[in-house]
C-alpha cells in the first residue's frame, strides 16, 4: 500500500436500514444493528457484495454529552488496547424515533466483549438507552472514523484500510441533500460498476473537502477517471 497522501477523522455521512440486534438486551440496554454492506445497488446479474461474518452494532445514548465524538475516540483506544479482537469504536449521530442522537458504532468481529465495552463508556458517564421494541427503520447515519487516504489517481483515493471504499474529492462543498439527489442523477444516467454511495468530508490544516464515497468489491478502476468527471460535472449543476 502506498503513503497516505493525507489522514484524519473523516466524517462519513450514509443511508442505511437498521433494526434491532440479536445482542439487544446486554445489560439490559439497546442494541441495533446494520447489515456489512447496506443498500447494495444491484441490477442485470451484477454480482452482489459478500455478506461476511462481523457485526455493524450502534449504542443510542440517552442525553446529549459536550465533546462527545473526542471523549469516545479518546476512550476507543483504551478499550482496543484490552482486547485481543478487531474491533472499531467510532462516535456517531443518528436519526432514531424522529429524533438526532447521538450514538456509539461498534464494527467487529467478535461482539462477545460487548458487556465489557458497554461497562468501559458508562464508567466515563455515558448512559445508553434501556432495551426496547424497535421495527427496523431508514435513516441516515453519521459517525466519525480515523482515516489514511491514499491517493491512486487525480481526486481519487482509496482507504488505506478497508479494501473496496474509495473516495472521490468533489469540486466544491455540498449539504445531504444536494448529495442524495446527485447520487440519483449519477446511478440513472450512467453504466458504472454499482456501489453503496456515501458523503464523507475531511478538514485538514488549509482547507475542508467534500468526498463523494463508494463502497463495492467489484470495482473497474480504470473507468474512475471517467466516474470522477461524471461526479464533479453533477455536483456542478
Amino acid at each position: 500500500m502506498n503513503k497516505a497522501a493525507f489522514y484524519g477523522t473523516a466524517c462519513i455521512n450514509l443511508e442505511t436500514t437498521i433494526g434491532k440486534s440479536s445482542y439487544s438486551g446486554v445489560l439490559d440496554l439497546l442494541v441495533l444493528e446494520s447489515d456489512t454492506h447496506p443498500n447494495y445497488y444491484s441490477r442485470a446479474n451484477f454480482p452482489p457484495n459478500k455478506h461476511k461474518d462481523n457485526w455493524r452494532l450502534f449504542l443510542l445514548v440517552k442525553k446529549p454529552i459536550n465533546c462527545f465524538q473526542d471523549l469516545v475516540l479518546r476512550k476507543s483506544y483504551q478499550i482496543k488496547d484490552k482486547l485481543s479482537s478487531n474491533v472499531e469504536i467510532m462516535p456517531g449521530q443518528i436519526v432514531f424515533e424522529k429524533k438526532e442522537t447521538q450514538c456509539i458504532r461498534i464494527n467487529t468481529n467478535d461482539a462477545t466483549s460487548l458487556a465489557m465495552i458497554i461497562e468501559e463508556f458508562q464508567a466515563i458517564g455515558i448512559d445508553f438507552v434501556k432495551d426496547k421494541k424497535v421495527k427496523e427503520f431508514t435513516t441516515k447515519v453519521f459517525f466519525k472514523r480515523y482515516t489514511e487516504f491514499v491517493k491512486i489517481q487525480d481526486g481519487v483515493y482509496c482507504d488505506s484500510v478497508l479494501e473496496g471504499r474509495y473516495f472521490f474529492e468533489i469540486n466544491k462543498l455540498i449539504d445531504w441533500e444536494a448529495f442524495i439527489k446527485g447520487v440519483e442523477m449519477i446511478k440513472n444516467n450512467c453504466n458504472f460498476h454499482l456501489f453503496d454511495p456515501f458523503l464523507a468530508f475531511n478538514i485538514s490544516h488549509d482547507k475542508a473537502s467534500d468526498f463523494f464515497g463508494i463502497y463495492s468489491e467489484h470495482c473497474d478502476q480504470e473507468r474512475f477517471g471517467e466516474l470522477r468527471d461524471n461526479i464533479n460535472r453533477v455536483f456542478s449543476l
